[in-house]
């Protein structure tokens, strides 16, 4: 669906007005799974582009590890989420060598950020020679 000029009027959304989780599962040796942003607020709000999230140490300190957003077209870059509605991204981790990640990442998207909580396994395994970047792709909504 084309964005619309009433689409513009609707204000990002903000680190207030999201309850973001990270979701993974084993995909062999990596990780697959799902940043899940839900609009806690009051009000209808705009949560564009694809979020990029940083996986933290057990005493909190960010990883070295790098989001990849890559180049595809989505019209628009944006969902609009409605109080209670969510949305979703896919986020990929194929390998992980360095130090241990907790139960926590931290999420970013324009507009706001989350410390979020992580469900599922924490890192990939270490496979040599596989990139150890998170790819994420476009927010869509939940159903």
């Amino acid at each position: 669906m084309p964005a619309s000029q009433d689409d513009d009027a609707v204000p990002l959304c903000g680190s207030d007005d999201l309850a973001v989780t990270v979701n993974w599962e084993h995909d062999g040796a990596a990780l697959h799974g799902q940043v899940i942003a839900e609009n806690v607020g009051g009000r209808a709000c705009r949560l564009a582009d694809k979020p990029a999230v940083t996986p933290l140490q057990p005493d909190g300190v960010p990883l070295q590890v790098k989001t990849i957003i890559g180049f595809e077209l989505k019209v628009p870059r944006y969902v609009i989420l409605e109080p209670g509605q969510r949305a979703a991204s896919r986020v990929h981790w194929a390998s992980w060598c360095g130090q241990s990640a907790s139960d926590r990442a931290w999420v970013k998207w324009p507009g706001g950020s989350a410390v979020a909580k992580v469900h599922g396994p924490s890192q990939p395994e270490c496979s040599p020679g596989q990139p150890s970047d998170l790819a994420s792709s476009w927010f869509f909504l939940m159903t």
